[in-house]
C-alpha cells in the first residue's frame, strides 16, 4: 500500500477532479492537504481520503512539512507527496526534500517555474476564497 499526500489549497472543479482520481488509484491511501474545513470537503471524496489536514497557508513549505508529518502519524510514512499547481511545486519539492521523499526536488522545481514564466510566486497559499481564482490557475501534473 502506497500513502500519498496530495496538497491542494482549494477544491476547485479542476484540482477536485484530480484529487478524486488520485483516491481512485489502486493500493494507495490518500491524505489531502488543503486550506478546506473537512466538513466543506464533498461527501464522496471525504469519504475516499484516508486523512484530511487542513492548513493556512498552502505555499508555505514548513506548513506543508508539518501537514505531512502528521499525517504520517496518523496513517503512516507518507511515500509520495503532490500536487497540481504550478504554483506549489516548489514548496511541494522543498518538503519532499526536508523529509525524504522521492520526487521532483526542489532546483527542478524551481528551474521548471522559472522556464514557464511562472518564477513569482504568490503572496499566499490561501487567499480568500472570492480571491482564490485569481491566486491560482491549475497548471501541470507533478510526477512523483
Amino acid at each position: 500500500m502506497v500513502v500519498a499526500a496530495f496538497v491542494a489549497p482549494y477544491l476547485l472543479d479542476a484540482t477536485t477532479r484530480f484529487v478524486r482520481a488520485a483516491a481512485r488509484l489502486p493500493d494507495t491511501e490518500l491524505a489531502l492537504i488543503t486550506c478546506e474545513p473537512e466538513g466543506s470537503l464533498p461527501s464522496g471524496l471525504r469519504r475516499s481520503l484516508a486523512a484530511h489536514w487542513r492548513i493556512d497557508d498552502a505555499l508555505d513549505t514548513g506548513q506543508i512539512t508539518s501537514a505531512v508529518a502528521g499525517v504520517s502519524e496518523r496513517i503512516g510514512p507518507v511515500q509520495r507527496l503532490l500536487a497540481v499547481l504550478e504554483q506549489l511545486q516548489v514548496p511541494v519539492a522543498e518538503a519532499r526534500q526536508r523529509l525524504g521523499i522521492s520526487g521532483m526536488d526542489a532546483g527542478t522545481a524551481r528551474n521548471f517555474r522559472q522556464e514557464s514564466g511562472g518564477g513569482q510566486e504568490g503572496s499566499a497559499g490561501c487567499a480568500p476564497r472570492d480571491h482564490r481564482s485569481k491566486t491560482f490557475a491549475n497548471a501541470g501534473n507533478d510526477t512523483a
